[in-house]
């Protein structure tokens, strides 16, 4: 069983690729979250908004982190727990994956 799961856990380049892919979603979604939190409070707008306006990222990030709503309080932690989730989710895409296209 430990040796499964440590495979399971074991990074090769896919599972690196999907996170970086989820990383770079947080990233631009919280860029666009400012016309939320910081356009009325007077914040100056981040450096990439207008590049990355276009783009829906901030309605892909709120559902890719929809299974963590239920932390509360932990907003100073929430950034090291979305990583630890992005990295499983990518995992567990992966072993699906592989497990899917072994049985063809």
């Amino acid at each position: 069983m430990f040796q499964s799961i440590k495979q399971f856990l074991k990074p090769d380049w896919r599972k690196i690729l999907i996170f970086a892919v989820f990383l770079f979603i947080a990233f631009a979604g919280s860029i666009q979250s400012w016309v939320f939190r910081g356009k009325d409070a007077g914040e100056p707008k981040p450096l990439f908004f207008d590049l990355l306006k276009p783009i829906p990222f901030w309605p892909i990030w709120v559902l890719l982190i929809l299974p963590l709503t239920f932390i509360k309080g932990y907003f100073g932690l929430f950034w090291v727990i979305q990583l630890i989730y992005f990295y499983l989710f990518s995992c567990l895409i992966i072993f699906i994956w592989d497990k899917l296209t072994k049985k063809r």
